[in-house]
């Protein structure tokens, strides 16, 4: 990935009364820390599940400048260590580890990934990424071994859309490979079209910060949004580089993918010269994650011929698909409620209440999405 500092001032939820040109913010970033950092390596995550979906669907995207194939036929990585590129402090989890991924995806058919709109753009065409699979630890202190099956190209994108105006979704890309899967990679179950379930527990893996996967199960739902099944809001451990992170049901089904959250990911003290992950109470959940089922719709009804995602019993006898209803206006992105003592971007139909508005309105004026 292009190493770069993400410039953001540090916003809290009171920030949404000021102008919103206050703040620059050149990246998404979906950061930070919620309670307890659940943040696991695949090795050492104890369901065996999880494990086995970050080994055989799980991609990085990787710019194709970062990796390399070696003369004994495995790949080596062009790399910074966390540490060094985000100037952490002494004793900062992963600071050791390299971070190579811009982005995360997941496998989600023989030959397509499904990442974050945002992830693919004019500055980070399809063609720059490598689409790399065990792209992890295998155990302490040593990556697993990335060879020819584990390394694809894109040959182009299938399905992509991407946000108006003070608005989250759509925000995804369908990424179709430059040859099916090989070895012991497989497409990831999908959860059918329906809402999730209050406080529902998920598991998300993806790359964060660029770093080897990880698989974070201490997530729950915060704000479902089952009439209009576009997104859902939750207390994932997101950082940049998780954007395209598969988001897993408490069945280990595919049910979205983040694109959007909070900021910074790391801050400084006024007593320290180095940066320490920002950390969060769960009760302000604010990680944006695209729900599962309109991309699908999207992707079946531009043309791709896939039983397994697109026939009306594909899903465990349900449709995998469905298009969200339209919000106020007619569009069906989801725009910035009326907050106390602030305009909202546009005039919205559907009323909010407490911090969850106000930081709806910070993500939307804020937090633009764009990819390092």
């Amino acid at each position: 990935m292009r190493l770069r500092t993400c410039f953001a001032f540090l916003l809290g939820l009171a920030a949404a009364c000021g102008s919103p040109d206050e703040g620059v913010v050149g990246e998404l970033t979906a950061p930070v820390v919620y309670g307890e950092d659940d943040r696991v390596e695949v090795y050492n995550h104890p369901n065996a599940e999880l494990r086995s979906i970050a080994e055989q669907s799980i991609v990085a995207l990787i710019q194709s400048f970062r990796i390399s194939r070696e003369p004994n036929g495995t790949y080596g990585l062009l790399t910074n260590s966390l540490k060094d590129s985000q100037g952490l402090c002494e004793g900062e989890l992963f600071g050791d580890q390299p971070t190579a991924a811009s982005c995360s995806g997941v496998l989600i058919d023989d030959d397509l990934v499904l990442t974050a709109g945002h992830c693919i753009d004019e500055r980070t065409p399809c063609e720059s990424y490598s689409f790399v699979f065990n792209y992890h630890y295998a155990e302490p202190n040593r990556l697993a071994t990335i060879r020819d099956d584990d390394v694809y190209s894109c040959q182009r994108v299938v399905s992509q859309a991407s946000a108006g105006s003070g608005s989250f979704t759509p925000d995804f890309a369908v990424i179709q490979l430059d040859r099916p899967v090989q070895g012991d990679q497989a497409p990831t179950v999908i959860r059918p079209a329906s809402a999730l379930a209050e406080q529902e527990s998920l598991s998300m893996i993806g790359f964060g910060s660029g770093l080897p996967a990880k698989i974070d199960d201490g997530g729950s739902v915060a704000d479902r949004r089952a009439a209009e099944l576009d997104f859902f809001v939750a207390n994932l451990d997101a950082f940049q580089g998780h954007s395209g992170s598969a988001t897993f049901d408490s069945q280990n089904r595919l049910a979205g993918i983040l694109i959007g959250g909070r900021a910074p990911d790391y801050v400084t003290s006024e007593n320290e010269d180095c940066a320490r992950v920002s950390v969060y109470q769960d009760s302000q959940a604010g990680e944006i994650v695209h729900n599962i089922a309109p991309i699908v719709a999207a992707l079946c009804e531009d043309g791709w011929q896939a039983e397994d995602l697109c026939e009306p019993d594909a899903c465990g006898g349900e449709p995998c698909g469905s298009a969200p209803l339209p919000s106020g206006g007619g569009n069906n992105g989801v725009f910035a409620p009326q907050s106390p003592g602030c305009a909202a971007s546009t005039g919205s139909t559907r009323s909010w209440s407490g911090w969850i508005g106000l930081l709806l309105f910070v993500v939307a004026r804020r937090f633009r999405p764009r990819v390092a």
